[in-house]
């Protein structure tokens, strides 16, 4: 049956076929509904085996339930005149068999172990959460524009915890050249496998061929990989650092029990030569009104080299932008403005959804739930939450009284609260999925314009024009503590690890880092000379990004107070602040109504 030009379950039109396999067809589609965007739609288009269909319905299955943003993204899937369809992110750029193409003798070691690295980060997510790939292999790996990696076609991966093995006995699953041993021998692969697998791409990577060729036979490959041990690469490409030469050799080990597994590798691929651990630090967890030790230390950005390139301006507000919150898995950015309108953007192409309305309200604030399954709009009285996938309206709030507003809004960490600030000098805290009001908390003084979540979630911060900062206990409603200022706080921002709590007063010139127990400052930073407007922590903790009215951003080592870099490119007052999921990128937006995108690079 021709596909082309066929629309399935009403909704995403294919338009051009992208390639074919043994797992159907892959084409490039459109979907037709509010979201208006090109996907990837693979479809199993005639009649096959029931294990094909079951296979195929697994990788869907697979795919929805791994949220990274280094696996490829599911968006929907289901059946249409008896075919079956997924329905995916449409990826640009090229694949890791393309990129060697054009480096015979290998791609440059930093790009190598980069490529790596971020491979190993996303099969740490997979096998957290059960699921073997058994099939990693150049194809099956995409890099997008800047070198950003994408796990792709999981039509053969299984989840530890199945209960029905698909393949039967004696039948290798895999492809030859990257296989395990223990896939050679036909049995069940676990974890290791996927990174004797990765082993074998790295190797290719920084020597331009694979460990063992496909010159012999398909017994004779065989035989290498289960009993001989390659050509270290340092023989093929003696400039190869010797620990990056042992750790590939690790990954290639006979016995799986002799790898290491994924997040180590990641850590010692992101140690200069990719060798000792990188340390990084683990959240911290402090029960109510405790007093904590200082937080434990993160990997500081002093003596690595940080930059930041502007990629990509996105337009469309007519008036200042408020609000930014990118989704979890960073595939969609949302934005608030004064102009009525939520806009949804793309931020790999830059490509604008339609937009969401708001109503009347000329203030529009957005926040994403921690899952991704409901983004909230703050829009004067009412709060609006809708599917976060379809973005679909799910749920309109009224907020009390009849000229009152919502002024600030956040998700609880884990996502069972949502919390907004009023124009009637209170924070509320709402059930996101009932629609019910949980708990009210007083602020006397005027608007509550900031709020923020620790990341316990046990502490709520605000400011407002009462300029009293306060730190509420979410569990009772009761203030822990209350720091009176001169002025109102224009920006709240915990560290990831709960450490520190960032503040920036209406007109001061600095920076408070505060010790979140106490609301004492720990240290000050002379930010900006009109005062910070808006602040956000990177994922890692690492960054903290700060901007002032003169259109000026500045990022810095929160742990030394060290200006690390200065971005300049608006015009005008910058409002709001919001890092990607992965930390590498760095969305800003102000009075210039347009939103910015920078590519935060950092290196050893």
């Amino acid at each position: 049956m021709e596909l082309s030009g066929v629309t399935l379950a009403g909704r995403y039109e294919l338009k051009e076929l992208l390639g074919r396999g043994g797992m159907g067809e892959v084409w490039r589609g459109h979907d037709r509904s509010l979201l208006r965007r090109d996907v990837a739609v693979k479809v199993l288009p005639t009649p096959v085996g029931t294990d094909a269909v079951r296979r195929f319905q697994r990788e869907a299955a697979t795919l929805a339930g791994l949220q990274h943003p280094g696996i490829t993204v599911v968006h929907d899937a289901g059946e249409h005149d008896g075919f079956l369809f997924i329905v995916m992110e449409l990826l640009r750029g090229q694949d890791v068999a393309r990129l060697m193409a054009g480096h015979r003798a290998g791609v440059p070691v930093e790009r190598a172990v980069g490529l790596a690295r971020q491979t190993a980060v996303a099969l740490a997510a997979a096998h957290d959460s059960g699921v073997v790939h058994r099939d990693l292999k150049p194809g099956n790996l995409f890099v997008r524009p800047g070198d950003h990696i994408k796990i792709c076609d999981f039509g053969i991966a299984r989840s530890a915890d199945a209960s029905a093995v698909l393949t039967t006995v004696g039948h290798v699953v895999g492809t030859p050249l990257y296989m395990a041993p223990e896939q050679w021998r036909a049995e069940e692969p676990a974890a290791p496998a996927d990174l004797y697998s990765l082993g074998c791409v790295l190797y290719e990577l920084l020597t331009g061929r694979p460990p063992f060729t496909s010159d012999a036979s398909l017994y004779a490959l065989m035989h290498h990989h289960v009993t001989e041990t390659p050509r270290p690469p340092r023989e093929l490409r003696p400039e190869l650092p010797v620990e990056l030469d042992d750790l590939v050799l690790a990954l290639l080990a006979k016995d799986p029990g002799d790898r290491p597994d994924a997040a180590a590798l990641a850590r010692r691929l992101a140690a200069p030569n990719g060798t000792a651990d990188a340390i990084e630090a683990a959240p911290t967890t402090r029960p109510a009104h405790a007093t904590s030790p200082a937080p434990a230390p993160r990997r500081s950005t002093r003596g690595s080299f940080l930059t930041a390139v502007a990629r990509r301006t996105l337009s469309g507000h007519r008036t200042a932008v408020l609000s930014l919150a990118y989704s979890p898995d960073g595939r969609t950015l949302a934005s608030g403005g004064g102009d009525k309108y939520v806009r949804l953007w793309d931020p790999d192409d830059g490509e604008a959804h339609e937009p969401l309305p708001t109503g009347n309200s000329h203030r529009a604030l957005v926040a994403f739930s921690p899952d991704g399954r409901i983004l909230a709009t703050a829009c004067g009285h009412h709060l609006r939450l809708w599917h976060g996938q379809e973005f679909v309206e799910r749920l309109v709030v009224k907020y009390p009284g009849w000229n009152r507003v919502a002024s600030a809004v956040a998700f609880s960490p884990d996502g069972r609260i949502l919390a907004t600030g009023g124009s009637d000098g209170a924070i509320r805290l709402w059930n996101p999925h009932t629609g019910d009001a949980v708990r009210e908390m007083r602020w006397p003084g005027g608007w509550v314009q900031r709020i923020a979540f620790s990341p316990d979630g046990r502490g709520l911060a605000g400011g407002g024009q009462s300029r009293t900062s306060r730190l509420w206990d979410t569990a009772t409603g009761e203030s822990r503590w209350e720091i009176p200022g001169r002025t109102a706080d224009t920006a709240l921002a915990f560290s990831p690890d709960g450490g520190i709590l960032a503040t920036a007063p209406v007109g001061d010139l600095l920076v408070h880092l505060k010790d979140p127990d106490t609301g004492k400052d720990r240290r000050t930073v002379d930010a900006h000379a009109q005062g910070a407007t808006a602040l956000a922590f990177s994922p890692d903790g690492r960054i903290l990004a700060t901007a002032g009215g003169n259109g000026l951003i500045r990022l810095w080592d929160p742990d030394t107070g060290d200006q690390r870099i200065a971005l300049t490119g608006h015009a005008g007052e910058v409002l709001c602040l919001a890092f990607a999921p992965d930390g590498r990128t760095l969305a800003s937006a102000g009075e210039d109504q347009v939103i910015r995108l920078w590519d935060i690079i950092t290196e050893p």
